[in-house]
C-alpha cells in the first residue's frame, strides 16, 4: 500500500523548505554586519542582542532598542520595495528600483567597507583600515566612538585614548 501525504503535511513541508531557502539566501554575512556589495531587502534586518536595524516594508530604515525606535531615516512612505545597499564605494544607500531614496553620502574609492550594528547600539560604517566613516550616533554606555555631526547625517571617528 502506497502512503500518501495529507494537505497539511505537504503545506508544512513547503513552508519548511521556503524558510530554509530564505535562510540560505540571506545577503548579510553575519547577523550584525553588512559587507560591501550586500543588501537588505524589505523586512530584512541586522540584529545584536536587543537591537534590530531593519529595512522596513514602508521604506524606512529603523534602529530599534527593545522594540522602541531610536533612529530612522524618515523615508517611510516615500516609495515601495526599497532595498538598502552597502556599496563598494562606502556609500550606504536606500533604493526604490534605480531611484535613490536616502544615502549616507560616504562614497569614496572602492574598497572593503562594512556596516555593523555594534554591541553599544551604534550602527557604524568602517573603511578598509577599520576607521569609522559614518554612524547613527546611537551608542549607549562606555563607547569607543566619538560622534561628530555632519550635514549628511552623523559621522563617527575613533576615540583617542585619554591619558590621565
Amino acid at each position: 500500500m502506497a502512503s500518501s501525504f495529507s494537505s497539511p503535511t505537504i503545506l508544512l513541508l513547503l513552508l519548511s523548505a521556503a524558510t530554509l531557502f530564505g535562510l540560505l539566501t540571506t545577503p548579510a554575512s553575519a547577523a550584525n554586519r553588512l559587507n560591501a556589495g550586500q543588501s537588505l531587502g524589505p523586512g530584512q534586518s541586522l540584529a545584536q542582542g536587543a537591537y534590530l536595524f531593519i529595512m522596513q516594508q514602508d521604506c524606512n530604515l529603523v534602529l530599534y532598542d527593545n522594540n522602541k525606535a531610536v533612529w530612522a531615516t524618515g523615508t517611510n512612505g516615500r516609495a515601495s520595495g526599497c532595498v538598502l545597499k552597502m556599496q563598494a564605494d562606502g556609500n550606504l544607500v536606500i533604493y526604490s528600483g534605480s531611484r535613490v531614496i536616502w544615502a549616507s553620502n560616504t562614497n569614496r574609492q572602492n574598497g572593503n567597507y562594512y556596516l555593523i550594528l555594534q554591541r553599544d547600539r551604534n550602527v557604524v560604517i568602517y573603511d578598509n583600515s577599520n576607521n569609522a566613516i559614518w554612524a547613527t550616533g546611537t551608542n549607549v554606555g562606555n563607547a569607543a566612538v566619538v560622534v561628530i555631526p555632519h550635514s549628511n547625517g552623523t559621522a563617527a571617528h575613533p576615540a583617542r585614548r585619554r591619558t590621565r
